[in-house]
């Protein structure tokens, strides 16, 4: 019998894998997207805990929040060009071990700077994983699945943590301690890691990424225009939606349990939002990105008028949460589509950006809501997206489905 051929230490090219060990492997990925996701933004239902273990104020434990988005930024880019032509199996491993070992630290750190240290590991863990993981999703692709359904499997991973993960976690938190929590997120990720080792496939690049390299996306027109709308949605979105709750509060005058199951019926929303995405972009990623911008926009224009009744605040939240769910996908798949050959190059500076959108949309959106107040906030949000949608319809409109059709 004619033996299969092989690559080094006997590891199978993703050819070569049965479906069901393509499919299993591409799940290990996404189940590691859920674990970073829970693990980053799992300090957000226990900062109070952790500032009143380690005799803290609470602004000093947000720099646990902080921290992983200023290293994702940076790593994501450094990483990629630093790790030459290593088989990115590796580093997805690697980056899943680091992960692992982060949270053990900030379970048994002793004081505060060791916490952060732990917390500084993460970020290093989440920008390389993102960086490598969006751009192999087509790589990592099951037979017969297309490259827009296999970023939204990687990418359900992300929106299932924030339904679940965190909100999970405080509950643990409130059940064993912030500390047993941390590392019950670590234990998590041993399966994860161990699934990783024994189903991903080899994925050597063709070429190492050098720095001259990065900003690929940034050069290609159609990439371009994706990441101009990206740019405007996102700033939108986070400085808009990092400030709900309060509005909640303060308009709608709801309490905490039921401002928190709204944010679950966003969360849920979500899941949703991003397994449509999947579908449609196979079919036309720029009317799903279009439809998304006008979701968003819609939500944020009726917000401030319809969101103080119970009903119209579960219906608004709803629908953000749809479009906002679908919406990386669909960043993401747009540069599948525009720019197949530059993605895995590009990938760790559209990363970076992202990241550093977050940390821009929060910021402003805070200022703004001091100044201003949360109306003008949303009205701000909603002129955004707008700019978003236009880009999208005027500059994008020559933008070919072709590649996000086509199985891998």
């Amino acid at each position: 019998m004619s033996r299969v051929n092989q690559g080094p230490h006997g590891l199978l090219e993703h050819s070569q894998q049965s479906v069901i060990q393509q499919w299993l492997a591409i799940l290990s990925v996404a189940v590691g997207a859920f674990a970073l996701v829970t693990s980053e933004f799992l300090p957000v239902g226990v900062l109070n805990d952790v500032a009143s273990d380690l005799g803290i104020s609470a602004g000093q434990a947000g720099l646990m929040v902080t921290l992983p988005g200023i290293m994702a930024a940076l790593a994501a880019p450094l990483l990629s060009v630093g790790i030459g032509t290593l088989d990115r199996r590796y580093l997805l491993i690697g980056l899943t071990l680091i992960m692992i070992i982060a949270n053990s630290v900030v379970a048994y750190a002793s004081d505060f700077s060791l916490l952060l240290f732990g917390r500084v590991l993460l970020g290093i863990s989440i920008g390389g994983f993102w960086a490598t993981a969006i751009a192999l999703s087509s790589r990592l692709a099951p037979k017969g699945v297309g490259v827009a359904q296999a970023t939204s499997i990687i990418m359900v991973g992300v929106t299932l943590a924030t339904v679940l993960g965190v909100p999970v976690g405080t509950w643990l938190s409130g059940l064993m301690g912030w500390r047993m929590t941390f590392l019950v997120t670590a234990l998590v990720g041993v399966p994860v890691l161990l699934a990783q080792v024994f189903l991903l496939p080899r994925l050597t690049p063709e070429k190492a990424i050098r720095i001259a390299d990065l900003p690929a996306l940034f050069i290609n027109p159609q990439a371009r225009v994706g990441l101009i709308a990206v740019l405007l949605i996102g700033l939108a979105h986070f400085a808009a939606y990092t400030y709900v709750a309060p509005f909640f509060k303060q308009n709608a005058g709801f309490d905490g349990p039921t401002i928190g199951s709204l944010l679950l019926l966003y969360g849920v929303a979500g899941v949703a939002g991003n397994i449509f995405a999947g579908f449609a972009a196979n079919r036309s990623v720029r009317h799903t990105l279009l439809l998304v911008a006008l979701m968003i926009a819609i939500s944020t224009a009726l917000f401030p008028y319809y969101a103080t009744s119970m009903t119209g605040a579960a219906m608004l939240i709803a629908l953000w949460g749809f479009a906002f769910g679908a919406f990386p996908a669909c960043a993401s798949i747009w540069m599948f589509v525009v720019a197949p050959k530059d993605v895995e190059r590009g990938m760790p500076l559209f990363v970076a950006m992202f990241q550093v959108i977050i940390a821009l949309g929060s910021f402003f959106g805070g200022q703004i809501v001091d100044q201003l107040g949360s109306s003008v906030l949303l009205s701000l949000a909603t002129a955004l997206v707008g700019c978003g949608f236009v880009t999208v319809l005027v500059m994008g409109r020559n933008v070919s489905n072709s590649l996000a059709a086509q199985p891998c």
